[in-house]
């Protein structure tokens, strides 16, 4: 039955994040910093420490935090982000070695992945599986290979558009992100 989970995670994971906004996001950093390993990492390690809270204390954060709180919250970091973007005059060629701005990408994924589809999807799995650390892994799974893609992808677009171009599409991008995750679109 561990296969099974772990497929299962897998395969839910990976459906649920195609095109989401985890991925749209992912791909927008690394066209914004063009550093596609570095905005893989932070986005994996913010997944993960995503995936862990839901197979570890998903279901208590469920019951004792409104979900409100994690879409507002998740909402005004995507408006933040997309203002700072919008009102940065020119590329940072050193953003990605800023540990605020690898925190900065850190917190954006991380909170606007609390509450989201794939959360409570692992959250779901893990609540009904003997075996939770498969459905870890095979989650983790999922992101990598949706995330891996949005990454190289990023990094692709911003390499044929002028980066200024890509600058403004990318602020534009996060801000509506931030409205409609504020009004519960997504």
């Amino acid at each position: 039955m561990p296969i099974q989970t772990l497929l299962s995670s897998f395969g839910l994971v990976l459906l649920t994040e195609l095109g989401d906004k985890t991925m749209l996001t992912t791909i927008c950093l690394s066209a914004q910093y063009r550093r596609p390993w570095l905005v893989l990492v932070s986005t994996m390690l913010a997944l993960g420490a995503s995936s862990v809270i839901a197979v570890i204390v998903g279901y208590v954060l469920s019951e004792s935090l409104p979900i409100q709180v994690i879409t507002y919250v998740s909402g005004l970091l995507f408006l933040a982000l997309g203002f700072y973007t919008l009102a940065r005059s020119e590329p940072d060629d050193d953003a990605c070695e800023n540990p605020s701005t690898l925190l900065g990408m850190f917190s954006l994924v991380l909170f606007s992945e609390l509450g989201d589809k794939s959360q409570i999807t692992i959250l779901a799995l893990a609540a009904q599986s003997l075996f939770p650390i498969w459905v870890f892994v095979g989650a983790i799974g999922g992101f990598l290979i949706v995330n891996a893609l949005g990454a190289v992808a990023g990094d692709r677009t911003a390499a044929r558009i002028p980066m200024e171009k890509v600058r403004l599409a990318t602020g534009f991008i996060f801000l509506a992100f931030g409205v409609l995750v504020i009004l519960g679109f997504i």
